[in-house]
């Protein structure tokens, strides 16, 4: 496989994080989100963006992954929530994943995602190394972490 894909990479806890940017619709910051009584413990609850409902998920809480909030100065929580467009996910409406920091947009060959090393987590679609710093990247299913 050689087509290259743009992916947007962003954090949970100590690692990084990416998805095809096909799927992001937008980024907006974290303080607008209502919680919902009686829902999964990974939805944070639903936020109104431009009129539309918008559910907010933590995907740290389905990957398992320990957060740390990230702090300003004033003490305000700093997360970020990104997006993802209901038409790509084939859903009614949009689905924001809260993370705490996005860091960019980069292009990647086909070929660079190794899924062979995946487990059997339905959330990974696999990994990308960074042979600069023998650190990794992992891809996830946008689709396995809405629900």
């Amino acid at each position: 496989m050689s087509d290259t894909t743009q992916v947007l990479t962003f954090t949970l806890g100590d690692e990084e994080y990416c998805v095809p940017i096909d799927y992001v619709a937008e980024i907006v910051g974290g303080d607008t989100v209502r919680s919902v009584p009686n829902t999964e413990s990974h939805v944070q609850g639903v936020t109104d963006l431009r009129g539309e409902t918008t559910t907010i998920v933590d995907p740290s809480e389905l990957l398992e992954v320990d957060t740390a909030q990230l702090l300003t100065d004033g003490g305000e929580a700093t997360e970020r929530i990104i997006v993802l467009d209901a038409e790509e996910l084939g859903t009614d409406s949009p689905v924001g994943w809260l993370v705490e920091e996005v860091r960019e947009v980069s292009e990647v060959a086909g070929d660079a995602v190794d899924s062979s090393s995946v487990t059997d987590s339905p959330f990974l679609r696999g990994f990308l190394k960074d042979d600069a710093d023998d650190s990794f990247t992992l891809w996830l299913d946008p689709h396995e972490l809405t629900a």
